[in-house]
Order: structure tokens, then C-alpha cells, then sequence
């Protein structure tokens, strides 16, 4: 599948997972949000546009030291579950729009002093989209890529627990063929590291390649039901991708995931999850 064709079908590859999103994906660290506000000198007069913003684990955090913030996303139920989160959380200042790296023209949004992408850079044309961002950011501005990390689906990542594996037979299992989602003619590779080391790469050859970066290694624990609603916000696993095999699949990988870690009694037992989130900054170069 081209990049064109991939941008078409995102809402597509994730529909039904906005409410598992919400319940079983939590918003990014607010220190990894503090520190960028350190770095850019984010005093909260700034625009920002979040680019794949999904229900927003990103766009609060980032909302918090900024004026106001335009996210953009091209699933509608995404969209959805981020105005009704901004409506609980009283969050004001936030212009929920759907649309897409390739529809940026169109939207009639910013200038931007910064646009941050969480998780969703590798769903995109890269070196499109960050053409697309230098006409929109302004002098002295920033593109800011956010990386996530799910380690039950990642084979290389960091200190991967023994249930990880579990996760990864089982949708092996369930989805051997799985559709490869992202063919961007600039990489033929889709391991974190490998993005990782990508986007460095893409954002070095484009007009933000003035690059600063940190990282985060935190965690989370998990109870296995909550386990199994996470792993139901990965496009080849979510309720409409599954279909009528949702109810097998989860029984299958519940029992995967209890085996793998069978030393705790059942209401105590639960999974730690190793992230790794790396944030990269770019601008344009001062020489």
C-alpha cells in the first residue's frame, strides 16, 4: 500500500478503538511537556498544532503551556472522544478538526509557533508533511516528534517483559499476514528503533534539521483485563478489525497472558509495561 492509499485508510485502521484509547491508553508523562516547554520557551502565548492527535494523550499535556492548539485527525470517533475529554477536563483553548498531514492546506489552520506529532509521524509521508509544516510554522518555531511505544507488540523494545512475548505469539497467531501499514517510499522498516533512528534521519534532511532531543523510560501496570483492552487500540486487534473473532481472540489471549506470568494469585496479578518515549525537536538551522 502507497502512502497516498495509506492516508485515505487511516480512519479506516482505527475504527472502534477511540473508547479503548480513552480507557486503556494513558496520556503522555506531563514532565516530558515541562521539559519541552523548557527547551522551546513555551511561556503560554504560543500556537501549536498536534498533527494525529487522536483522542488527545498528547494534545492536554501540550495545552497546558501554550495559548491554544489546533488537533488535527482524520478519525472522526477519535475526534469525538478528545472534545468530550476537553469538555470534562474544562480544557479550553483546543480547535479539534479532522483532516491529515495531506489536507493541512485545506484547513485554513495556523501559522503555528510549533507542531508536534505523538505517535503518529510514521503513519505519514515524512518528508511531505514536514514540507507541508515549513510553510506553516513560524520564524523561530519548532517541529516536535513525539515517539510511543507499545511494548507487547515491539520485538525491540527496551526490557521487554515475558507477557510481551506472550502478546506477540498470540496476534502472531490471530493475524500471521498482518497488512504492512506503513509503505513510505523513504524506509522499508517498521521496528521502534528503526523509526526512531528514521525519523532523525527525515527530520535531518528537511528544513527543521536543527535537531535537540530527550528521552523518558517510565512504566505502567496493568491488570490483564486492562492489558487486553491496550492491546485493542493496535489497528490489526481493535473490535472492527477482529470482527466476529473479538470474543475468541480475547479469551485466547487472555490465557496466553495469565501463563506467562502465573506466579501471583489472579486479582492481585498484574503486567508492568516498559515505555520508552524519545522526543525530538527540529528547526530550521540559525546558519
Amino acid at each position: 500500500m502507497r502512502i497516498d492509499a495509506l492516508s485515505n485508510n487511516l480512519p479506516s485502521l482505527f475504527a472502534g478503538a477511540a473508547e479503548y484509547y480513552v480507557r486503556y491508553r494513558s496520556e503522555y508523562p506531563a514532565v516530558i511537556f515541562t521539559e519541552l516547554a523548557t527547551r522551546l520557551g513555551l511561556d503560554g502565548r504560543q500556537t501549536a498544532l498536534d498533527l494525529g492527535c487522536g483522542p488527545g494523550m498528547a494534545t492536554f499535556g501540550l495545552a497546558a503551556h501554550v495559548a491554544a492548539v489546533t488537533a488535527v485527525d482524520p478519525d472522526h470517533e477519535m475526534l469525538a472522544a478528545g472534545r468530550a475529554l476537553a469538555a470534562e477536563k474544562g480544557a479550553d483553548g483546543i480547535d479539534w478538526r479532522e483532516g491529515s498531514s495531506e489536507t493541512l492546506s485545506g484547513l485554513g489552520v495556523g501559522p503555528f509557533d510549533l507542531a508536534l506529532m505523538a505517535a503518529s509521524f510514521h503513519w505519514m509521508d515524512r518528508p511531505a508533511t514536514l514540507a507541508a509544516l515549513d510553510e506553516l510554522i513560524n520564524p523561530g518555531g519548532a517541529v516536535v516528534i513525539v515517539t510511543g511505544s507499545m511494548s507487547g507488540l515491539a520485538p525491540d523494545t527496551p526490557n521487554r517483559p515475558v507477557w510481551a512475548e506472550a502478546a506477540y505469539a498470540t496476534r502472531e497467531r490471530w493475524v500471521p499476514s498482518r497488512r504492512r501499514w506503513r509503505d513510505d517510499a523513504s524506509s522499508s522498516q517498521s521496528t521502534y528503533t528503526l523509526q526512531r533512528g528514521e525519523s532523525r534521519a527525515v527530520l535531518a534532511a528537511s528544513a527543521f534539521a536543527g535537531i535537540d532531543s530527550y528521552e523518558l523510560h517510565w512504566q505502567r501496570s496493568h491488570t490483564v483485563d486492562e492489558l487486553i483492552g491496550l492491546l485493542m487500540t493496535v489497528p490489526d486487534l481493535t473490535p472492527t478489525a477482529l470482527g466476529d473473532r473479538l470474543d475468541d481472540f480475547r479469551a485466547d489471549l487472555r490465557e496466553a497472558l495469565l501463563a506467562a506470568q502465573p506466579d501471583e494469585p489472579l486479582p492481585d496479578r498484574h503486567f508492568v509495561e516498559p515505555i520508552w518515549t524519545q522526543v525530538l525537536i527540529g528547526r530550521r538551522p540559525t546558519d
